[in-house]
């Protein structure tokens, strides 16, 4: 069955070029657009009919590998995750052969596949994407940079699947650190992480910790 898309799929328009003033948008624009507006048949025949093009025009381009991932993100927003796999899994081996900038890109199908395998309880195939995808993102822009927040945040959830406590607490610390440096220590959204920081605290008996994530998370409320 087809989910609802929420505000964080929206991250996704990043990655597009928007068309010039009075040009009209590509089909993958277009067909993001329908996918980002719950029009998931417009978006497959969109989306098909680009990667049908790169195919045959551009075949070992980073068009290509673009179209691989858009139609694969549609079939994993749709919880098609037999149809999304493999689509994941070309992009990537395309990258994979291309130089430096084609293998920058990489993160996006790695965490992807990730969150494909995590949906499905496969923990053992997400972990390794993600920390690949991490170091890929690191090397790039710091292991600070906003772009690591969510290969951070899919990591923390297979950790924390696992009951991997030890191991979900630097993250969840460093994830929650990013966050408020790119919002503001005073931004309202804000407060959802340090809840989910403090729960993960009182779980793991910290509760003079907890209580002070807490009080932060209902200051930021009010």
């Amino acid at each position: 069955m087809a989910r609802t898309m929420d505000t964080r799929s929206r991250r996704w328009q990043r990655w597009f070029i928007k068309p010039s003033a009075g040009a009209p948008p590509p089909a993958s624009v277009s067909g993001i657009e329908a996918l980002l507006e719950g029009r998931y048949g417009d978006a497959e025949k969109l989306l098909l009919a680009t990667l049908q093009r790169a195919e045959r025009v551009h075949p070992e381009s980073l068009e290509h590998a673009r179209a691989l991932i858009d139609l694969a993100e549609l079939y994993r927003t749709q919880a098609r995750y037999e149809e999304a796999e493999p689509l994941f899994r070309r992009a990537i081996s395309l990258l994979e052969r291309g130089d430096d900038s084609a293998r920058g890109a990489l993160a996006r199908p790695l965490n992807s596949l990730a969150l494909v395998y995590r949906a499905q309880g496969l923990y053992e195939r997400a972990e390794p994407l993600c920390h690949r995808a991490l170091a890929i993102l690191e090397a790039l822009n710091g292991r600070e940079h906003p772009s690591t927040a969510a290969v951070l945040g899919n990591l923390l959830a297979v950790y924390l699947a696992q009951g991997r406590d030890g191991e979900a607490g630097p993250l969840f610390r460093r994830s929650v650190a990013i966050k408020e440096r790119v919002l503001g220590p005073r931004h309202p959204e804000l407060a959802g992480s340090l809840s989910n920081y403090a729960a993960f605290l009182r779980k793991t008996r910290s509760d003079a910790e907890a209580a002070t994530w807490e009080a932060r998370a209902a200051a930021l409320r009010r």
